[in-house]
């Protein structure tokens, strides 16, 4: 027992003992002298007695000791317990500041991701705001014919490539607060001439500033495209495609034109592509570019590729496929403007055959279907004509019919009226009172893009009618389409192009544009 109590051995300095008994003092009174000189240092720094403290000690003037600690025979496994326990409460708090910082970096992070969505959504409606005012520019201009070339590029997008959508909500533009500058474009006929060949009769500079034009909506209809819509849409291809062949026609006049280095080497280059379809050509720009990649480990071996040349090709290779794909986008859209004028023909006769339009608002429903700058009295003058439907051709027997079902070809035509300013007419009217209209020219568009023998040009002739002031124009084309009449006035054709004449058959479609020969009269 007396082995697991633990013994004190006190150890005293033999030298201090020496040191005492030569002062002549004993250890005791040393200890004593010791603790009055404590509690005086006590009682002057804090004001302390052994008889007035806040602790109620006594003994506050004399060292602590544990004496539990030295007593105890555990002492060893209780401190082990203590340190065990103060690690357990320190790492509850550690872990406590951890979820602490996790919750405050949770909240800041959707903090931020709704500040973001919010910044998101204000990015895409200031990018919708700013390709809304880009199509507002180009939208009046037209309106108000006074369009640029981008204008005239943009308006069969305007007026066919916008979702229902976009026309209704995002394309909707408003000219002096009282209507839609596109309501009032989409009475405006569509461009007939393709994209890339209306770029052949602009001059350097007006090709450069009509890129920069492209860049500004091909740049805003990929932002707002990115932001939430179809990167891949209609619009981005026909502009990317438009940029493209921009750029090569500048190439082209900066090189010299027709008598430059650039065109003698298209020439010869366009001529491999010529016939081919579109993935026979998709194919060959894969095999261009695996040749442009392989060329590096080709010249290691000793075989030389002409780097230079097929790069040439590769770049002409895009080119073409821009110009075949602007080709067939016009083509889609020229199908629309078809759709759209039959469907508006057959709302029209059927209302009229349930008697639901008096004659009034027909005329109205007609005159909303010419152009702002055709004068809107050009429906009446077509009724008393004769001219609203085509004149029905006699019934004939074709050669062909036995392997292809006759057809009638789709169109769209145009009248243009207008006042003659003579002598007579300028002593008798003026503006407030003006002159009655006359017919100054047609404009017809034949739609044939079906035909069997795609090298044999459609054709028109003069026939006689009834009535010697007008007489019958006849379209010819050939097999799978029947021959096509209008009864028109019968009056000399002006055939200067300046004058507006224009006679041409391009991607199935038949235009011819003339205006009648004024005569003034000299003394």
């Amino acid at each position: 027992q007396q082995d697991d109590e633990p013994s004190i051995h006190k150890q005293v300095n033999q030298k201090l003992l020496a040191k005492l008994a030569a002062r002549g003092e004993t250890l005791e009174e040393r200890q004593e002298r010791k603790a009055k000189r404590r509690a005086a240092k006590i009682q002057v720094e804090f004001g302390y007695t052994a008889e007035n403290n806040p602790f109620n000690d006594p003994n506050i003037h004399e060292t602590f000791t544990w004496n539990k600690k030295k007593t105890n025979k555990n002492s060893g496994k209780v401190r082990q317990d203590t340190v065990e326990e103060i690690k357990k409460v320190r790492q509850r708090r550690l872990n406590k500041d951890a979820e602490r910082q996790e919750v405050d970096r949770l909240r800041a992070e959707e903090a931020r991701m709704k500040e973001q969505e919010k910044y998101d959504d204000w990015m895409r409606k200031e990018e919708e705001f700013h390709l809304l005012q880009q199509r507002q520019r180009s939208a009046i201009r037209l309106v108000e014919g006074r369009e640029k070339p981008i204008d005239v590029l943009a308006k069969n997008i305007l007026l066919f490539g916008l979702s229902d959508e976009e026309t209704t909500n995002h394309a909707a533009v408003k000219y002096k607060e009282r209507y839609n500058a596109l309501n009032e474009l989409e009475t405006m006929e569509a461009e007939l001439e393709e994209p890339h060949v209306f770029l052949k009769v602009l001059k350097l500079n007006e090709l450069e500033d009509l890129l920069v034009d492209i860049d500004a909506f091909r740049r805003l209809e990929r932002e707002s495209s990115g932001l939430g819509g179809n990167a891949d849409s209609v619009i981005l291809r026909y502009w990317d495609a438009l940029h493209l062949v921009t750029q090569d026609e500048i190439e082209y006049l900066k090189s010299g034109g027709a008598n430059g280095e650039h065109a003698k080497v298209v020439e010869d280059i366009t001529k491999l592509f010529e016939g081919q379809s579109e993935p026979t050509l998709v194919k060959m720009k894969d095999e261009i570019i695996t040749k442009l990649r392989g060329s590096a480990m080709k010249a290691a071996t000793g075989d030389t590729v002409d780097v230079h040349y097929w790069q040439t090709v590769l770049s002409q290779l895009d080119v073409y496929l821009a110009k075949k794909e602007l080709s067939d986008l016009h083509e889609k859209m020229l199908v629309r403007q078809l759709e759209r004028l039959e469907k508006k023909k057959e709302e029209l006769k059927a209302a009229k055959a349930r008697g639901e339009i008096k004659e009034d608002a027909e005329q109205e429903e007609e005159r909303s279907m010419v152009p702002t700058n055709v004068d809107p009295h050009v429906g009446d003058l077509e009724n008393e004509l004769g001219l609203d439907d085509e004149i029905d051709v006699q019934a004939s027997s074709y050669s062909w019919q036995d392997k292809w079902r006759p057809r009638k070809p789709r169109y769209f035509n145009r009248v243009k009226t207008g006042y003659d300013w003579n002598k007579y007419n300028q002593t008798h009217y003026d503006h407030d009172n003006p002159p009655p209209k006359i017919v100054q020219g047609y404009k017809f568009n034949i739609f044939y893009p079906d035909l069997i023998d795609k090298t044999k040009t459609p054709q028109f002739f003069l026939e006689k009618a009834d009535s010697p002031e007008f007489c019958i124009l006849r379209f010819h084309a050939g097999p799978p389409y029947e021959d096509i009449a209008f009864k028109i006035i019968n009056r000399e054709w002006n055939r200067s192009r300046k004058r507006g004449f224009r006679s041409t058959f391009e991607r199935g479609v038949l235009s011819l544009y003339f205006n009648f020969a004024t005569h003034w009269y000299r003394r």
